[in-house]
């Protein structure tokens, strides 16, 4: 199953997207993959990226793997997250891949990898989210 592009636009023009400057590369049933330009806004004070931004990042690449495989009205909402960070993130591109790693009709586990412009991986995650119906208006 696949995420249209409608869809990737909503996430993409969203609030949170807008002000950390994530990007939806990809997102369907087989993983995500965003990037994001970590820039002076996203530092910390010895000159990296604040982990806040990185997790984030994280969060949201695992967040769009799971919604790839969800049915129509479906959501998904992180219950809760572990983080390793492997390596200073230094401002540049950065680039997330997120997968599903099992999905129950409740539960859902994924995990993220936060990719450095030279190839290594700088953090990575492992959540659990929970599926439910979307609120209508």
């Amino acid at each position: 199953m696949s995420v249209d592009q409608a869809v990737l636009d909503r996430w993409n023009s969203c609030g949170w997207y807008q002000l950390t400057g994530l990007r939806v590369q990809e997102a369907d049933g087989d993983g995500s993959r965003f990037t994001m330009a970590v820039g002076p806004e996203h530092l910390q004070a010895y000159g990296t990226a604040h982990g806040g931004s990185i997790a984030g990042l994280l969060d949201a690449a695992m967040g769009l793997a799971i919604i790839g495989r969800l049915e129509p009205g479906e959501g998904c909402a992180t219950i809760e997250m572990k983080l390793n960070f492997m390596a200073p993130v230094m401002p540049g591109e950065v680039t997330a891949t997120g997968r599903v790693i099992t999905m129950g009709r409740r539960i859902v586990v994924a995990s993220a990898d936060a990719v450095l412009s030279d190839g290594r991986i700088g953090a990575t995650a492992l959540a659990t989210f929970s599926r439910f119906a979307e609120a209508t208006a």
